[in-house]
């Protein structure tokens, strides 16, 4: 990952974060339909929150995690909400 120093300041470079929430889409995509891996795809969004975060783009904001979340609702038959994945420092 990419993280410069700068006087008390964390540099992160975007492209690189861009890269890695592209990695976990194609985990959850790739892994949606797997029994028994509902602790992973719950953390792998958690994980989109973040870097989303990061970017300084909101949860509630991004049309793809939305959609990406209303998939994964309904082929695993689960209920989580944008609200589970709001992260705020």
């Amino acid at each position: 990952m990419g993280i410069s120093k700068f006087d008390k300041c964390v540099v992160i470079k975007e492209t690189i974060i861009k890269g890695r929430i592209e990695h976990f889409y194609k985990i959850i995509n790739e892994t949606i339909d797997e029994p028994d891996l509902d602790k992973m795809i719950f953390a792998t969004l958690h994980n989109i929150a973040f870097c989303d975060y990061l970017l300084g783009k909101e949860v509630k904001d991004n049309k793809r995690f939305n959609s990406l979340l209303y998939v994964v609702n309904k082929r695993r038959k689960t209920d989580y909400q944008l609200s589970d994945f709001y992260i705020r420092f």
